[in-house]
């Protein structure tokens, strides 16, 4: 775990550098790129980000390297809640857009919003994202390479209705630079849709120990905070609201429109989400880690994405990471790769060692990653850190 990082930044809200630690986000180098971070408050609006990090380049390496979202989609695609989430983005906007908009998606992933659009009837689109192959092989619209900062010279900024934003702000080390610079080449009928996990609901009966906190996601959004973000860079609400999800965080969404300058006097966000947050991952880590007093003497970790970046410095303290005899992981990006000291394996070296017990290191995929180990090998012994019924 680090000590110093080689970044620190004023908040990306309102700009102002006198952060409130909270938290010190420990993580295990992914291939050598250490992308631990420092949660903390911004006690001027009360917005909660990374105010020490990795710099941003650290990021791009990460998502151009080592992403899961480079992956052609496979499968049911759209999955249910890909669908889900792209339905509800979908009608938010429809009400305020014309039938024939052109739109755009920077961070398109996979490109299930993408498919969305064009099911409803929408032949103008544009994708950018800086592992484009998942949604470059559906074929519909034009996808290209690229992140948030290339969206001026890559996309047709001046004939956009529609610029979405789903799951990409939590993402973005230079969040204030790369949301003005969008904006300023925006055309002032252009409307922005963004999706962002909903800080409000990050509290819930089942839930991942710190996974708000992934190797990811450095800003943290409220209504509030969201609002006031794109307020100052001229923007005011047509909708927001909250989307219940099953499976994974919340979603807070958005639709902005230009407006004349909003009042500059706002309430500071509330502590009390953030600080409730952090004290009820503290106790649920401790029931994980008092899980991890049953490992056997050699074992596969299964997993090499943040659950298991953060729960390698724990296995460090345990003293148990002599005990790793291997980790795998299903993501191709990530095989021949690192975790910490340790290489990225494909699951199938597995079969070398069908009496290997194996700890299973996510929470949501955990169910997934059992289906498929029990599917190969139904002898296959297994290590689980959560109950087998917590419904995620």
């Amino acid at each position: 775990m680090p000590t110093t990082f080689s970044w620190h930044r004023p908040c990306p809200v309102c700009l102002a550098d006198s952060p409130e630690e909270l938290y010190l986000n420990g993580m295990a180098t992914v291939d050598d790129l250490d992308l631990s971070y420092r949660v903390a408050r911004c006690t001027h609006c009360g917005f909660h980000y990374a105010a020490d990090l990795a710099q941003s380049a650290t990021y791009d390496s990460y998502y151009r390297d080592l992403s899961k979202y480079d992956l052609p989609p496979t499968g049911n695609f759209p999955s249910p809640l890909e669908h889900h989430r792209a339905s509800a983005a979908l009608e938010i906007c429809r009400p305020h857009i014309p039938a024939n908009a052109t739109v755009a998606d920077i961070g398109c992933g996979r490109g299930a919003l993408l498919h969305t659009f064009h099911g409803a009837g929408h032949r103008r689109l544009f994708g950018l994202d800086p592992a484009p192959a998942g949604a470059a092989s559906l074929g519909i619209g034009t996808v290209q390479r690229g992140g948030i900062g290339d969206a001026a010279h890559q996309l047709p900024v001046e004939e956009l209705d529609l610029v979405c934003l789903t799951g990409v702000l939590e993402h973005l080390p230079e969040l204030h630079g790369n949301m003005l610079r969008l904006t300023a080449s925006l055309a002032p009928r252009t409307r922005v849709l963004i999706e962002v996990p909903a800080l409000e609901r990050f509290v819930r009966p089942q839930m991942e120990p710190f996974g708000e906190f992934s190797l990811e996601h450095l800003q943290y959004f409220s209504r509030q905070s969201l609002t006031r973000l794109m307020a100052g860079l001229g923007y005011t609400p047509l909708a927001i609201d909250i989307l219940p999800l099953r499976g994974t965080s919340d979603s807070l969404f958005g639709l902005f429109e230009r407006a004349e300058p909003p009042p500059t006097a706002y309430d500071k966000e509330p502590a009390a989400d953030m600080a409730i947050y952090i004290e009820t991952c503290r106790r649920r880590l401790d029931e994980v880690l008092k899980r991890l007093a049953a490992v056997p003497p050699q074992f596969a970790l299964y997993g090499a994405g943040s659950h298991s970046a953060r729960l390698m410095p724990k296995l460090a303290e345990l003293g148990l990471l002599a005990r790793i005899n291997a980790i795998v992981d299903g993501n191709p990006n990530l095989h021949g790769k690192k975790l910490g000291e340790f290489s990225v394996h494909s699951p199938a070296i597995l079969d070398n060692n069908p009496t290997l017990p194996v700890l299973v290191s996510s929470f949501h995929a955990q169910a997934a990653i059992v289906r498929t180990l029990l599917a190969r090998n139904p002898q296959r012994p297994l290590c689980l850190l959560y109950p087998a019924d917590d419904e995620r």
